[in-house]
């Protein structure tokens, strides 16, 4: 297991060095007095914004589920949760073994799967995680699917030593224990449980702590736990004046100008991820199209929290 230390502090860029392993100690998942922030980013098709804000918290109240003691979890759209402006979904819990799990309710599942396995943070590198109705990981258990453990980190988040999780699947799963998972705090698996094209935890406190910050430390960075375009409630865009040629492409590749972005990404007709290049950085980009039929396809460009420019592109020959 490789142990860093990442200082994350709101404006800084984090650090790193390397820890004595003798300081860590496990960090229980919270159980009251937590709040998360997360942005959802919307499918293709829809209108925008193409953005959706949302919290979740855990006060302090308990309820029975099936037979089962959980902790209320609530949840609303607003800037900031309370129990008033906020309703209760379901419920959390965490075992003596250090796995979490999830009522029922929170996923819409058929009744003979009482609640699921949303976190296992007693693992180690390379286990696998199989679904199954008794005990199952937030995975399709219709699909029997599974995930493995690829790696196991220890970091630093202010000032409590945590162990980092990364799942090997195609969106490269992080959970941080203690706090959940990057992607928000019920995405554990890329297209499941809700379908969400993506899902971003912003912010995480407990007891009115900042414990986590998404400062790009493992994806793209925000401005502040209720982002500029949140507050504002209009949808801000980096860079809007790309320049896309030849469209339609006759030749083998499409060249974009003017770029700000850190993603490019390719749907065809059906909305269907068919390519996701890395462009952080980059001012010009060639996309190469000469392995994709003739037709029109919807690029997606995106950067920093911030949300996507999107278009068209035409393929011909």
């Amino acid at each position: 297991m490789k142990i860093k230390y990442f200082l994350i502090t709101i404006g800084l860029l984090s650090s790193t060095f390397y820890i004595t392993a003798q300081k860590y100690k496990y960090v229980p998942f919270p159980d009251s007095n937590a709040v998360w922030s997360e942005i959802y980013w919307k499918p293709l098709g829809e209108p925008p914004p193409w953005w959706e804000y949302n919290k979740f918290a855990l006060f302090n109240e308990d309820t029975v589920i099936n037979g089962i003691v959980y902790h209320k979890l609530f949840h609303t759209h607003a800037s900031e949760i309370t129990r008033k402006n906020s309703e209760c979904i379901g419920g959390i819990r965490e075992d003596s073994l250090k796995r979490v799990f999830a009522s029922r309710s929170l996923f819409n599942l058929v009744p003979e799967i009482k609640e699921v396995l949303i976190y296992d943070f007693s693992l180690n590198e390379g286990d696998t995680l199989y679904t199954n109705y008794a005990d199952s990981i937030c995975t399709n258990s219709f699909l029997n699917e599974y995930e493995v453990v690829n790696s196991i980190d220890t970091i630093l988040l202010y000032n409590s030593y945590r162990k980092v999780y990364t799942l090997d699947n195609p969106n490269q799963t992080i959970w941080i224990e203690g706090i959940g998972c990057v992607q928000g705090l019920l995405t554990c698996w890329p297209d499941w449980p809700t379908n969400q094209m993506k899902n971003e935890l912003v912010c995480m406190h407990q007891n009115d702590t900042l414990m986590y910050f998404n400062t790009g430390m493992f994806y793209a960075s925000f401005d502040d736990c209720v982002p500029q375009f949140v507050k504002d409630g209009i949808a801000l865009l980096p860079n809007t004046e790309v320049k896309i040629y030849p469209n339609p492409a006759t030749g083998g590749t499409i060249n974009f100008e003017g770029l700000d972005f850190e993603t490019l990404e390719l749907f065809d007709l059906n909305g269907k991820l068919i390519r996701e290049e890395r462009i952080p950085g980059m001012d010009c980009y060639q996309l190469d199209v000469s392995s994709l039929p003739p037709g029109v396809y919807t690029y997606r460009l995106k950067t920093k929290g911030l949300v996507p420019s999107i278009g068209k592109i035409i393929v011909q020959y």
